[in-house]
């Protein structure tokens, strides 16, 4: 249905118009927000109704859209021919990729052995470092207890002394 590419446009602004109104109507039900028109109220419930029929509505429609083809990709990959791969003869100098990387791993001198040395080694690295433990003094206190209630008696002496500059004491109250 869908063909040319403004319909396709058109539905791709339905489908995000829909999905949009469905996630306002989802935060106005979940803030339990509502708004009032005069006319009408727009609540979230409402609005999720909306959002969902229309989403309804546009799936529906593209229920009836025409398939488009698949790209024929063994004109830009030559060796994914008719019947899937095809072997390296076939397909002249270039060759498969995985026997290009068999060549530079070759050419590199990268084989099983160095491969199973590497493993060996990050096996032996793990476990040094599982054994290594870190041990970190305890956190000193900014305010130590006793600093704490001095500046406490302290707070309650200048309570005290206010007190009777202005004739009040805790004792008289």
């Amino acid at each position: 249905m869908a063909q040319s590419k403004k319909q396709k446009q058109l539905m791709n602004f339905v489908y995000g118009m829909g999905a949009a109104v469905v996630i306002i109507g989802a935060l106005f039900k979940i803030q339990h927000i509502s708004l009032d028109l005069g006319v009408f109220e727009i609540s979230g419930g409402v609005m999720l109704t909306i959002g969902l029929v229309v989403e309804a509505f546009v799936f529906a429609i593209s229920a009836f859209e025409r398939v488009e083809e698949d790209l024929d990709w063994t004109k830009v990959y030559p060796e994914l021919g008719a019947d899937g791969v095809k072997s390296g003869k076939e397909l002249g100098a270039q060759g498969l990729l995985s026997q290009k990387l068999d060549n530079l791993l070759q050419e590199a001198n990268i084989d099983a052995g160095l491969m199973e040395s590497v493993g060996t080694s990050m096996k032996n690295f793990q476990g040094a470092a599982e054994g290594v433990s870190v041990h970190l003094p305890p956190r000193p206190r900014r305010y130590g207890r006793a600093r704490i209630r001095a500046h406490r008696r302290r707070a309650g002496d200048r309570a005290l002394l206010a007190g009777l500059h202005s004739g009040r004491t805790a004792i008289n109250d």
